[in-house]
This record gives C-alpha cells, structure tokens and sequence, in this order.
C-alpha cells in the first residue's frame, strides 16, 4: 500500500507539527522577502554566519535556561549533522538565486521539493509512491513548468539552484522523521545554525584567502554594514531561531508527506510578500502553475490511509 501511516495514536502531535509548519513558513516566507530585499548590502556567506550567529546564541541561551547542558545533547550527532548539512545547502542554493528570481518564481522552482520527498522516501524508507503520488507528482512538474515557462531566453542556470534546493530540503525532511525523530526540535535547531556558521566561516576563508574578488551578493566577502543592517541581522537571527525550531519539531511530530502538504503554504505565502514588498504579484500563469503546485502538495498528502 501506498504511504501507509498510521496517524491515530498521534493525531495531537499531528495537528502540533501542522501548526508548527504552517508557522515556520509564514516567518520563513518573510525572512526570505527581507533578504531579498536587503541582499545588495551584504555578502552571502556573511549574511549566512551574522544570521546563524545570532540565531545560536539565542538558541543556546533558551535550551540551557529550559533543560540546561542536557538540553543540548544529541542522540544521534552524525544523522543531525548529515539533516543540518543537507539544510545548510538548501539555503545557500535558494539565497544565491534570489538577487536574479523573483520570489514567487523561485519559490516554484523551489517546490518540487515535494517530488523529492516521494522519490527519496521510496529509496530510503522503503514507501511505495502508488498511483495517487504519481498523479501528484505529475501536477506538481507540469505547475514548476507552467510557471517557469521555460524558454531559450528564461532557462539559465541560476533556475538549477532553487529546484537543487527543493532536493536538499527534502532530504532533509525524510531524515527528520526517519532517523532523528528521538531529538529535540530546539537541539535540532542548534545544530543546523553551528553548521551554517562553520560553512559560512570557510566561505568567508576561502574568499579572504583566494584571488576572487568580485562583487554581487554571492562572492562579496565583507561589505561594510550600517546600524540598520545589524539590526535586520538581528531581526533575522530571531525569526531563523523561531523558524529551524518549528520546523524539526513539524518533521519530527507528523509524517514527511503531511507537513510538505502544509509546507506548500510557502507559495501563497511568498507571492504576498512579494505583491507587497516588491510590487511583483504573479501573473495569470504564475499563478495558475502556483496552483497545479500546491493541488500536488495536497495529493501526495492525502493519499492513501489518512
């Protein structure tokens, strides 16, 4: 049988992990809009490592003041590691293409992560796709595509990072509930911000240390930042905290296809940032592929034993 979970013994933790996604895209979605926004001012790999250091410091300073030095214990340190490094790539990837998408377009892209989850669950948890999540999947491209509209003028290779992203988060859901489900959603979250630091950290080393020196959002080593831009760091920080949190604890309390189903909320999300910050709403198309995406998202969801 086709995604045959059993949710009744923990239909409570379901709904909690339904809310804390729901949550953690609408901040996420927001957070994204921001960076967008400010991304001329600041440095890839130095906005990554001020955010990340900000939001582990806040991380840190909540988990030892709630449980102290045992809330910062991880059962399974490699599987957190591999979830945080698979995270980790999947923001890089989406905020390198930012400066060049518009949002709602990238966030398209971005959502064929869940094609990525059925197929990866098939390889790694051995769940069957069945025709309903092949119906789903089917929707879901011919969405991407719709809204893409891919043409010898629009298909550069910048479009490869947001559909890369959409791959690494999913990866990263399937290890979630299939290997880390035992650990705490806030160590969880403190692990993916250590490890957002370190990769920015050897970024920022590389470029310090190579012959690279180039402008633009991605490659900029270290621009010089004003006050209000230490404080939308801060600002940003706070809402990753939130975010990384609600996330692992969505992927931890209900199954993988039911908070992607809810996690496609990001679309809606994502074009109303960008009608509003932007002046960008999509167009008819846009919004049609938008659409074909999230009826996907809502199949793969409730196919099979609910």
């Amino acid at each position: 049988m086709a995604w045959t979970y059993d949710l009744r013994p923990r239909m409570a933790g379901v709904g909690t992990g339904i809310g804390a996604i729901l949550g953690a895209v609408l901040l996420l979605s927001l957070s994204d809009a921001l960076v967008k926004l400010a991304g001329d001012r600041f440095g890839l790999a130095q906005l990554v490592l001020l955010r990340s250091l900000v939001a582990s410091v806040l991380l840190a300073a909540g988990l030892w003041a709630i449980g102290g030095r045992a809330a910062l214990v991880l059962r399974r340190p490699g599987w957190v590691w591999a979830r945080s490094l698979s995270l980790t790539a999947m923001w890089l990837c989406y905020y390198a293409a930012l400066p060049t998408i518009a949002l709602p377009l990238a966030a398209a892209c971005y959502y064929l992560s869940p094609i990525w989850m059925a197929l990866m669950a098939r390889g790694v948890l051995g769940i069957a796709i069945g025709p309903h999540g092949w119906c789903a999947i089917a929707l879901s491209a011919s969405g991407v595509l719709l809204a893409v509209a891919p043409s010898p003028g629009n298909l550069t290779p910048v479009m490869l990072l947001p559909l890369a992203a959409g791959g690494f988060y999913a990866l990263a859901g399937i290890l979630t509930w299939g290997r880390t489900r035992e650990e705490s959603a806030g160590a969880m979250a403190l692990n993916l911000n250590l490890c957002l630091c370190i990769v920015a950290g050897v970024g920022l080393a590389y470029l310090a240390l190579s012959d690279v020196k180039a402008e633009g959002f991605v490659l900029a080593f270290w621009p010089p930042l004003a006050w209000n831009d230490l404080a939308l760091v801060a600002l940003l920080g706070l809402l990753l905290a939130v975010i990384a949190t609600g996330v692992a604890l969505a992927y931890r309390l209900a199954p993988t296809p039911v908070v992607g189903l809810f996690d496609s909320a990001y679309l809606g999300f994502a074009a109303l940032w960008s009608a509003l910050l932007f002046a960008e709403p999509p167009g008819l198309r846009e919004g049609a592929g938008i659409a074909l995406i999230a009826a996907g998202a809502v199949l793969m969801g409730f196919r099979g034993r609910r």
